[in-house]
């Protein structure tokens, strides 16, 4: 049965009656009404009512800030206790339910025409989110048991021997010419029955879920064993069959891949990073280097079909990737396509064993003792755990806000903060271990949970951003937010990757700041803490005279203007 709270409210409807039953009609109504308002008030307790949460529904539509890596068949992604107490103390609007697996949801063929779909893991995570107010993209992956075709390992560069044959095992790929219309059928009802049109909806849909992403970095073989060009047929197929069903969907690219590493605040790199960036390069294995090349050629192909999406994933949060992304939509023609950020590393760069241009050769320097860190953040037990990890979540705090600014600089869209959680033990692959913004090591949210909370409460309602270009080093951007207020976020980068026990970067700086005094709200860096530090200082003459370090501040006017 499908049914909603604005329909159920309008069920207490009756004829004027003599005194008496009018009387008793009311009566018996308003409990009736009182009945159903508790049975589906499908919203968190946090808002006061529907309409606050409609409100809250509403603004946060145009809002970029979400969450990534929140993986739809995993416990913890259906977890209300978990999921309200993030999203209560992390102010997030939009979650991407990653690796939506068609074949757990059809895990057999139909039979006699009639398809048997388990949609119970995408629905309860649906309303687990939906009844915080948050919007969803869904993230779908097309492996199927009886319906993928056979596939080869032709478009395999990198992968030998038993790591090939298991990732081609896994691998998503085209359907079975004779299985076509079943997967056409899969995604026609998929997107049916989370589009909130009232026709075979999900029961307890709270609005409308119509972002798609098909597929997830098909550039890379781990995840498509096909070319472009057939990843193009799957992309045409899913856009056509979700538009059929509802054609106000949008359709999200699978992902982009550069094989040349840009700036991170700018298109080109600072010079430090620049050569430390030079350095690396030819650290790449010669036999990955075509796996980079292919990567490049994939997405440039697969953003040339533009007919069939609607948003460009760049993956990545840097500056120089996501105007790159817009200048390929430019040149294929269709600039006006939105680029999202949708999947975004939040931690702290640190230097992998293997070294691939814009993925683990980032454009942003890393200590010297990378290794012995990652294998630090893994092991709790190890005597330097507690000071690594202290030092670290600083970090990690600190480029939560870096990345915000250097994305929305930059004209992306949608920032996708990953990963949702983090599990610091010695079988964890290293973002696992140390890119969460909550612990499942020590059940809490991390420093960069709460910066990442205080960033989003700052910029709520952002109109406009702007770098101001003051001096080397010194990073300050003006936010104009829809109410008129400006807020200010500053902070030096010397880019130099320092160690643990080395000092960080400071530089005297001069902002502009309209008023004679103003607020400086410091980010959020110790573990356990959850409220920032603030404190009131004078402007002269419009300027602003402070010590910048590696770690964001937010400066806001309180003063009258002069």
């Amino acid at each position: 049965m499908v049914a909603s709270i604005s329909n159920e409210s309008q069920s207490c409807k009756f004829r004027i009656l003599k005194a008496p039953y009018a009387v008793a009609a009311c009566l018996v109504c308003l409990m009736a009404a009182g009945v159903v308002f508790a049975q589906t008030r499908a919203f968190a307790p946090r808002f006061r009512d529907k309409a606050s949460f409609d409100r809250f529904v509403e603004e946060g539509r145009e809002s970029p800030f979400g969450v990534d890596y929140v993986f739809v068949h995993s416990p913890g992604a259906r977890d209300r206790k978990l999921v309200d107490g993030v999203c209560e103390k992390v102010a997030i609007r939009w979650v991407n339910l990653a690796r939506l697996d068609w074949n757990i949801i059809e895990k057999r063929p139909p039979k006699n025409g009639i398809h048997t779909y388990d949609w119970s893991d995408l629905d309860r995570a649906v309303q687990t989110w939906q009844r915080n107010g948050i919007h969803i993209m869904v993230s779908a992956r097309f492996f199927s048991p009886w319906a993928t075709a056979p596939k080869d390992d032709f478009e395999f560069v990198y992968l030998k021997g038993p790591t090939k044959w298991l990732a081609l095992k896994g691998a998503d790929y085209l359907q079975r010419p004779e299985h076509r219309k079943d997967f056409r059928d899969y995604v026609r009802n998929l997107v049916e029955r989370y589009d909130g049109d009232g026709r075979n909806d999900m029961p307890g849909l709270l609005f409308p879920v119509l972002h798609y992403q098909v597929g997830n970095e098909y550039y890379n073989e781990l995840f498509w064993a096909g070319t472009a060009d057939e990843y193009g047929q799957l992309l045409r197929e899913f856009a056509g069959a979700a538009r059929a069903a509802c054609p106000e969907v949008k359709i999200i690219l699978s992902g982009i891949g550069f094989k040349n590493v840009d700036g991170f605040y700018d298109v080109k790199m600072a010079p430090r990073t620049a050569a430390y960036v030079k350095y690396y390069l030819p650290k790449i294995p010669v036999d990955m280097r075509g796996f980079v090349e292919r990567s490049y050629q994939f997405s440039k192909a697969t953003v040339g079909m533009h007919d069939a999406y609607d948003i460009l994933d760049a993956r990545w949060p840097n500056y120089g990737i996501v105007t790159n992304s817009k200048q390929l939509l430019k040149q294929a023609g269709c600039p006006d396509k939105e680029v999202w950020s949708a999947e975004i590393y939040s931690g702290f760069p640190l230097m992998e064993p293997l070294v691939l241009p814009n993925w683990t050769l980032q454009a942003w320097p890393t200590p010297s003792k990378s290794k012995e860190y990652l294998k630090t953040l893994k092991n709790p037990r190890h005597p330097e755990f507690d000071e690594i990890n202290a030092w670290y979540r600083g970090l990690q705090a600190a480029q939560v806000v870096k990345i915000c600014m250097a994305a929305l600089d930059a004209g992306s869209q949608k920032l996708m903060m990953g990963w949702a959680v983090d599990a610091q033990h010695a079988f964890a692959v290293s973002t696992l271990s140390h890119h969460g913004l909550y612990t499942a090591t020590f059940k809490h949210l991390w420093p960069a949970a709460h910066t990442y909370n205080l960033t989003i409460r700052k910029l709520d309602g952002l109109k406009q951003i702007r770098r101001l270009r003051i001096a080397a080093d010194i990073y300050v951007y003006e936010c104009l937010l829809q109410n008129g207020r400006q807020v200010l976020v500053a902070f030096h980068d010397d880019h130099i990757g320092q160690n643990h026990d080395q000092p960080t970067g400071e530089i005297a700086a001069v902002i502009p700041v309209q008023g004679t005094q103003a607020q400086i709200t410091s980010i959020i860096t110790e573990i356990g803490r959850a409220v920032p530090k603030v404190r009131k200082v004078s402007v002269a003459s419009g300027m602003l005279r402070t010590k910048l370090t590696e770690y964001p501040v937010f400066i806001e006017a309180t003063g009258s203007q002069e």
